[in-house]
C-alpha cells in the first residue's frame, strides 16, 4: 500500500504536471482481412466503416439482449484493425467475433504479450511526450492516432483520457518498454500506481468493465451513451439498445455516491435495495469518500438520500465530481 504522502504526490503529478501510468496488461487484440471493417462493423456499437485511417473509437460488444460482453477501443490503422479491452479479456474478445465468422475473410490474433503501452496524463502530457517522441498536435481528437518513432521502433500515440486530465497512451514493441519508461521519467513523468489510478478515474466519473460495466448491464445503463452510434446500421443487440434510447428509458444509471466512509455493495432506501456501490476511494481533491454506483431508475437523482451495508448514510452526486479538463 502506497503511504498517503506518495499518493498526494502522484495525484499531484497528474493534476498539475504529467503522470505515467503502466498499461501494458491490457487486452490487444488485431483483426485484419478483406472484409474486416464491414464485419467488424456489424459486431461492435460503434461505427467502424466510416472510420479514416488512424482514427478511432470506443465501443462495446453486446448479446443479443444487449447487455454487454466487452467494452473495446477500435483504431483504424494502416493495415489492420487494432482493438484494445481490459487485460485478460483478449481471448474472450476473439472468441466472441470469432463465434460469427463463417466465410469472412478476417483474421483475429490475439498480441497482448506483443506490446507494451504507457500512458501519460495531465496538462503536460503532450509537452512531456513531444520531447521524447516528437511532436504531439495538441488537437488530436481523442481515440486519433498518430505514428511517431523511439529507439527506431515505431510508436503509436493515442489520444486518451480515462483521469478526467488531456493525455496519451504511447504503444510499442515489449522490448523497448523499459527504455521508453526511463526517457518518459527523465523527460519529467512521474509513475502512478493502481490506488491512485482508481481514484482519479473514480473522481472522473469514468466507468470500467469488470466493476462499473458487466454481462448485467446494457451499454445505456451503465453511461455508455458515446459508446453507441445510434445512426449506423445493424448490429448484434442494436434492438434492444436503440429501444431504450428512442422509445423509453433505463432501468438503471451510473452515479455518483459521497459518503464519510469508502463502502461496497448494496444501496436500500426504505429498506428496499435499489442498487449497488461498485467502486469506493478516498477522494484527494474532496478529502470524501466518493464511489461509483449502478441505481435503479427514480433513486439516481443528485441528492437522494440513500443507505449503505454499513449502515452509513451516502447521498447520489452528479459525474464528474471533478471538473474535467477535455470538456
Amino acid at each position: 500500500m502506497l503511504s498517503q504522502q506518495n499518493m498526494e504526490i502522484q495525484y499531484r503529478a497528474v493534476r498539475e504536471n504529467a503522470g505515467i501510468f503502466n498499461r501494458s496488461k491490457r487486452g490487444k487484440v488485431r483483426a485484419e482481412g478483406a472484409d474486416c471493417l464491414r464485419f467488424l462493423h456489424g459486431m461492435v456499437t460503434n461505427t467502424v466503416e466510416s472510420l479514416a485511417e488512424n482514427e478511432g473509437n470506443y465501443a462495446a460488444v453486446t448479446s443479443a439482449r444487449g447487455q454487454t460482453l466487452l467494452d473495446i477501443w477500435v483504431h483504424r490503422l494502416q493495415d489492420c484493425i487494432y482493438m484494445e479491452t481490459e487485460p485478460g479479456l483478449a481471448t474472450k474478445l476473439i472468441e466472441t467475433l470469432d463465434r460469427y465468422l463463417i466465410a469472412d475473410d478476417v483474421a483475429l490474433s490475439d498480441e497482448s504479450d506483443i506490446w507494451a503501452i504507457w500512458g501519460v496524463q495531465g496538462p503536460a502530457a503532450l509537452e512531456l511526450v513531444g520531447r521524447v517522441v516528437g511532436h504531439i498536435p495538441a488537437d488530436l481528437p481523442e481515440h486519433h492516432t498518430v505514428v511517431r518513432a523511439f529507439g527506431g521502433a515505431p510508436t503509436w500515440v493515442t489520444a486518451r483520457s480515462y483521469t478526467g486530465e488531456p493525455g496519451v497512451d504511447l504503444r510499442i514493441a515489449q522490448d523497448h518498454t523499459d527504455s521508453l519508461r526511463r526517457a518518459l521519467v527523465t523527460a519529467g513523468g512521474t509513475p502512478v500506481g493502481w490506488q491512485v489510478e482508481e481514484i482519479l478515474r473514480v473522481e472522473a466519473g469514468i466507468p470500467r468493465y469488470g466493476t462499473e460495466i458487466d454481462e448485467s448491464v446494457v451499454p445505456l445503463e451503465a453511461g455508455l451513451n458515446h459508446a453507441v452510434d445510434f445512426d449506423k446500421g445493424c448490429y448484434i443487440g442494436q434492438e434492444v439498445i436503440a429501444k431504450m434510447h428512442f422509445r423509453g428509458r433505463p432501468r438503471r444509471y451510473l452515479t455518483g455516491l459521497i459518503g464519510n466512509t469508502p463502502v461496497c455493495g448494496n444501496i436500500t432506501v426504505n429498506d428496499k435495495i435499489v442498487g449497488r456501490v461498485t467502486t469506493c476511494v478516498k477522494s484527494l481533491h474532496l478529502n470524501r469518500a466518493i464511489a461509483l454506483a449502478i441505481i435503479r431508475r427514480g433513486y439516481h437523482e443528485a441528492g437522494q438520500r440513500v443507505l449503505l451495508d454499513d449502515g452509513s448514510e451516502a447521498e447520489v452526486a452528479n459525474l464528474p465530481f471533478t471538473a474535467n479538463r477535455l470538456t
